[in-house]
């Protein structure tokens, strides 16, 4: 399943991001210094401002502020030269960071000073401090010199109050809005309906398609009577399938269909098919624990058994995989379906 676009506007962000393995990704406040650097040298390139941050042990908060439709270009600056800076300085090699940034998009304004709120007490919540400016790499204690740094939104915040329930809520619901741009905006988008989901749509398709529109496994359970167990299971194993799909994709497995096509587009007999066709072993093998031994030869006997120019293939699969003891004469003898079929259309 393609992962979901970033939403890129000009405006107010929320961006975390995790050293890989839940690393440290400062180890002494000379680091710390760097990367606040690296954020001011970025700043005045891709013109943005700061209204948050907070720099702890494994992994840092930023609430920024863009000017133009380039967050994705901002945090690749941020996040390559604190990488190659951080690795010379202890001799490694490999990824610094958890995948990509996550980021939240502020849609609407009136959020901002919770999530202030929920970045600066960090610290707080970690038991490092007591309370909001008395950590050192937190924008509110106001020590390090940084001047993308705007204090405008920070200077109307009581941080004494600590986070009230409403302001919990409104930090939850940026983190789990749903968003689309229309136009110019960004909006709440609205969700289908689970009937629509499942409405002409095979269940493990419309399964992903739930859980990624923000439906919970137990929401899709209770409607399909199925456990959340099983609803997760469904999900796993569709998950497998198209990263084997798209790994045999990226090979050349599918040269006969266009170079974008997905596991949802080709189906599971068209990709079984081309599995069994031109796949290696082990991406067989892997075949019949994704889609059961039933499928794999409903396929096999209707699209590759009849087909001659597989027929050692055919031997190997019937022996190995279905428990046949036959041999080349047998394939002989098994009529090609689709051979028929087109001999019978132009007769």
């Amino acid at each position: 399943m393609a992962r979901k676009p970033r939403i890129d506007q000009v405006g107010f962000y929320h961006v975390i991001n995790r050293g890989v393995e839940k690393r440290d990704i400062y180890l002494d406040d000379k680091d710390r210094c760097r990367f606040l650097e690296i954020i001011d040298e970025s700043a005045e390139l891709f013109d943005f401002s700061i209204h948050s941050y907070c720099l702890m042990t494994n992994h840092y908060h930023l609430l920024l502020k863009t000017c133009k439709e380039n967050l994705s270009l901002i945090m690749r600056q941020i996040n390559s030269k604190y990488s190659i800076y951080f690795n010379r300085k202890i001799n490694r090699v490999g990824p610094l960071w958890q995948g990509r940034f996550k980021s939240w998009f502020i849609y609407n304004e009136k959020y901002l000073a919770a999530l202030i709120k929920y970045i600066e007490l960090n610290p707080v919540k970690a038991q490092i401090t007591k309370k909001a400016g008395e950590y050192r790499w937190a924008m509110s204690t106001r020590v390090e010199n940084l001047e993308c740094a705007d204090f405008g939104l920070m200077d109307t915040i009581d941080f004494k109050l600590g986070m009230s329930d409403k302001e919990t809520q409104n930090v939850e619901a940026v983190f789990g809005a749903m968003l689309e741009v229309k136009g110019r905006s960004v909006v709440n988008k609205v969700k289908k309906s689970l009937s629509e989901h499942f409405d002409k749509v095979r269940r493990e398709v419309a399964v992903a398609n739930a859980i990624k529109d923000g439906y919970t496994q137990v929401d899709i359970g209770k409607y399909l009577g199925l456990s959340n167990i099983a609803v997760s299971r469904i999900f796993k194993i569709y998950r497998a399938r198209v990263c084997l799909f798209n790994n045999l994709r990226d090979i050349g497995v599918f040269w006969s269909y266009s170079k974008e096509i997905d596991y949802d587009q080709a189906g599971p007999e068209l990709f079984v098919e081309y599995l069994l066709k031109y796949g290696h072993f082990d991406d067989i093998r892997l075949g019949f624990e994704l889609f059961g031994k039933r499928l794999m030869k409903k396929v096999w006997q209707a699209r590759v058994a009849g087909d001659y120019q597989f027929l050692r293939l055919n031997v190997m699969l019937a022996g190995v995989f279905f428990d046949m003891d036959v041999d080349g004469a047998y394939f002989n003898r098994v009529k090609n379906g689709r051979f028929e079929k087109f001999k019978a259309l132009v007769s």
